[in-house]
């Protein structure tokens, strides 16, 4: 008997056996294994992108299309941190392979890498379905997250954004899709002026804590969170979740 004379439940206890990247290999074998694969794979739900893992790939944009489109219908949460100094066209193959796949993505974590418009254009279609975002420490300017926000109806419930020293806080300008936001972490974005969000606090009628720690307008401005009994907190409380990580 040859392996592909094997029931599917057989194949499922065999394939069980080999790891992720392995499986990622067996995948493009044939359509069968692929299935069989997919099927594994696929139980996937929360996954973290090792940079490490990637970079030194000479075939990496095949084998982010393969992660992608083997987790990415089922994938709930993505969290990746590449690094200020990173690969453009990597950043760029991640960026679109979320958007493309991952249409079913709840949580979504990028840290520390420097994202663009030309990155935030394509994320902008996952808007619909996301309730956590957290763009820590991104580089990001007012005017490429301003776009972004306001490009499509928002499912977030959380929106972190701490450690971007750039954003002054024109990006709540006409921003009024925030009707689900309930906690905003703007921390450590030192040059933010919060009197800039006085016009947005009136349509985020379900925002209960914002977190404006270390702004430098924070004193002279910080009574109008006191309006509807908003708090301000000291951190955002992000849901704890325990990532894959392929090695």
């Amino acid at each position: 008997m040859e392996l592909l004379d094997l029931d599917e439940d057989s194949l499922m206890e065999i394939f069980s056996y080999f790891c992720f990247n392995e499986l990622l290999l067996l995948s493009s074998v044939n359509k069968r294994f692929l299935y069989i694969c997919q099927r594994h794979l696929r139980k996937i739900r929360y996954f973290e992108l090792d940079y490490r893992s990637v970079v030194g790939r000479d075939n990496f944009p095949e084998y982010l299309r393969n992660v992608f489109t083997s987790l990415g219908p089922t994938m709930e949460a993505f969290r990746f941190s590449g690094g200020y100094i990173m690969n453009e066209t990597l950043k760029q193959h991640i960026v679109d392979n979320l958007a493309a796949h991952c249409t079913n993505l709840r949580h979504l974590t990028i840290n520390y890498t420097i994202l663009t418009e030309q990155h935030l254009r394509p994320l902008a279609v996952l808007l619909s379905t996301l309730e956590h975002l957290d763009l820590g420490r991104c580089d990001l300017t007012d005017e490429s997250l301003g776009e972004f926000l306001r490009s499509q109806p928002l499912a977030l419930r959380t929106l972190a954004i701490p450690g971007n020293p750039n954003l002054l806080g024109k990006f709540f300008h006409d921003w009024t899709t925030a009707n689900q936001l309930e906690q905003l972490d703007l921390s450590c974005c030192f040059s933010l002026n919060v009197q800039e969000m006085e016009e947005f606090l009136k349509h985020a009628k379900r925002l209960h804590a914002v977190d404006v720690t270390k702004s430098l307008w924070l004193e002279r401005n910080k009574d109008i969170f006191q309006k509807d009994g908003r708090a301000i907190t000291m951190g955002t409380n992000l849901p704890l979740l325990e990532y894959y990580k392929a090695g």
